[in-house]
């Protein structure tokens, strides 16, 4: 069972504050319906702080406003860029759509660990090395937006030709 404080729970999407510095553990579905309370809990979370842990281990479903709306946590939108968010345990597809729109490289913003295979199918692919590290985005871009082929829904690669 988590400890912390539930600071969200619409049956739908769940969330849970715990440490210093914050850690918010997500798990659920970010869609419209509870982007609200997402963004009430990030700020809520975030006041005050330099740093936020966000767990996204347990995101069945996180549409892109959601996603962004985490990232900009950062600050590096409105130029302030002085906040650090790390991400833990991102889902594989939610890993390929931040490297698709470039959000991976986003300032302050520090990936850790996965709950899913690595991209392509290789475990850790591409996120070797980036515990510690802010701001990286080590083999992510080049892996999704590479010229010989993309990714499938499952994450596993699609050569051209093959």
């Amino acid at each position: 069972m988590l400890t912390g404080q539930q600071i969200y729970d619409d049956g739908v999407l769940r969330i849970i504050r715990t440490g210093t510095p914050p850690e918010l553990i997500v798990s659920g579905e970010i869609d419209e319906s509870t982007y609200p309370g997402l963004l009430k809990a990030l700020a809520n979370a975030m006041d005050g702080q330099g740093e936020l842990h966000v767990n996204l281990a347990g995101v069945a479903y996180c549409d892109l406003a959601g996603l962004r709306a985490i990232v900009q946590m950062t600050g590096a939108d409105d130029g302030s860029g002085s906040r650090r968010v790390v991400l833990h345990e991102m889902p594989v597809q939610l890993a390929t759509v931040l490297a698709i729109v470039g959000w991976d490289i986003t300032p302050g913003l520090t990936l850790e660990g996965r709950a899913n295979a690595g991209l392509h199918g290789q475990a850790n692919a591409g996120w070797a090395g980036l515990e510690g590290r802010a701001g990286t985005s080590a083999g992510l871009g080049p892996a999704v937006a590479g010229t010989d082929g993309g990714l499938n829904g499952d994450g596993q690669r699609c050569d051209a030709g093959a």
